[in-house]
């Protein structure tokens, strides 16, 4: 149980908070196994190869299936990207059907064809051509289930909020059998703004991979430090997301003049790339800051440098629930993030991150003045932060539930003597 955090409570020292605010977390689950006559044959079918969240989690997701059980294979139908290299690496059968236009039928029938060349058992959607033409074909091929991951917020998205989209995707999902939301607010806006009805979702959180996002010691925080030019004494603040309007980079650089001011040691690294470098580039030498704000663009190296900073700043306005900020809970970082989308789900205000009212510099500068002041209990946040990941949060607990619902959902539509151990 979470004790809901009240209005008043934004004004009040952090650690006044902490006081009264307390978590009742479920303990970790184990991997659940099916066994089936056979592998289930599943099918990812995914909108490009794009550097994104969705995208990088289906990696992790084809990735982490457990290959005894499940004999997977992808489909892309839309633009290649910079994450091609990392799909390529799956080692999974990859095929490429793109659109040639707006509403291309083409990829409909190539993919109902491979889906029934290859007798298809689940067939899995990500992201909105995906969620539209996958359904679709899968109904023509007659496949047993078919099931999309919701991944992106639609309230105060202007790309989801387009009519066309809409009703495309609310047309597309009578063909789905379970619509699989990443947060609980997704879920509420797929029931409220979708009329999507509730018996027909099913909430599986992002899972972070607590092996591979941890801490990684002194020494590898050092170098990493020296390598990308901050002095040992710098109060480092990180930002991992990409440069576009949803992500919220301006109100950051709009808070920084006044925080810099009273703590001159604090520096900004963001990572990522996008279409509004040049134009926050710009903010940033307008406001004078620029001294203090690093643009480190794409990196492969996130893990090390969320080790590298000391605070996690997700200034976002529209979010579904961000796989980043996960990873910096999991190497033990103290966060502050807009309060939006799914991120209230993890972070509990003064007591494993701080929480912001998006789109607002003034409510962000705020927020990081008073925690840097009191940076005495980053420790405490911090290690909280890190068990809220572990218990509700891992990459094994998000797998176990994705197996367990393909093997459901398989056994109910064919009628196969599924069993579960």
């Amino acid at each position: 149980m979470i004790t809901p955090l009240v209005a008043a409570d934004r004004q009040k020292p952090f650690a006044e908070i902490g006081a009264h605010v307390t978590i009742e977390l479920p303990p970790p689950h184990p991997r659940l196994r099916h066994e089936f006559s056979r592998r289930l044959r599943v099918l990812q079918v995914v909108d490009g190869f794009r550097m994104g969240g969705a995208e990088n989690k289906l990696v992790e997701l084809i990735a982490h299936l457990d290959k005894k059980n499940f004999e997977v294979m992808l489909a892309n139908v839309g633009p290649l990207g910079a994450l091609a290299e990392k799909f390529n690496q799956l080692g999974v059968e990859t095929f490429h059907f793109p659109r040639r236009f707006a509403f291309d039928p083409v990829p409909v029938w190539r993919l109902a064809k491979l889906m029934r060349q290859r007798q298809i058992d689940v067939v899995q959607t990500t992201l909105l051509w995906a969620d539209i033409v996958g359904p679709v074909a899968a109904t023509l091929a007659k496949v047993p289930v078919v099931l999309s991951w919701e991944t992106v917020s639609h309230e105060g998205n202007p790309f989801h909020n387009n009519l066309q989209r809409r009703i495309g995707y609310q047309w597309a999902m009578k063909w789905v059998d379970v619509i699989v939301p990443v947060s609980d607010e997704i879920r509420r806006s797929l029931i409220r703004r979708r009329h999507i009805p509730e018996d027909k979702i099913r909430v599986i959180h992002y899972g972070v991979d607590l092996q591979k996002f941890r801490s990684n010691g002194e020494a590898a925080v050092s170098a990493k430090r020296a390598e990308i030019g901050v002095a040992a004494d710098t109060i480092l603040l990180g930002v991992v997301a990409r440069l576009e309007p949803p992500k919220g980079h301006r109100y950051l650089l709009e808070a920084l003049p006044e925080v810099v001011k009273k703590y001159p040691q604090v520096h900004v690294i963001l990572i990522g790339d996008g279409a509004l470098r040049r134009e926050l580039e710009a903010q940033a030498q307008q406001l004078a800051i620029s001294a203090h704000v690093t643009f480190l663009g794409a990196r492969h190296d996130v893990n090390d440098l969320l080790n590298a900073i000391d605070l996690f700043v997700l200034p976002s306005i529209s979010e579904g629930l961000p796989n980043v900020l996960l990873e910096a809970m999991a190497c033990r970082k103290p966060v502050i993030a807009s309060d939006v989308g799914g991120i209230p789900e993890v972070v509990q205000h003064g007591e494993n991150g701080y929480l912001v009212a998006p789109g607002d510099a003034a409510a962000l500068r705020e927020t990081l003045l008073r925690s840097l002041a009191e940076r005495t209990h980053w420790q405490r946040f911090a290690q909280r932060a890190r068990h809220t990941v572990e218990t509700s949060f891992s990459l094994e607990y998000q797998m176990a539930r994705f197996e367990s619902t393909y093997a459901e959902f398989y056994a109910r539509k064919s009628g196969s003597a599924g069993s579960q151990r």
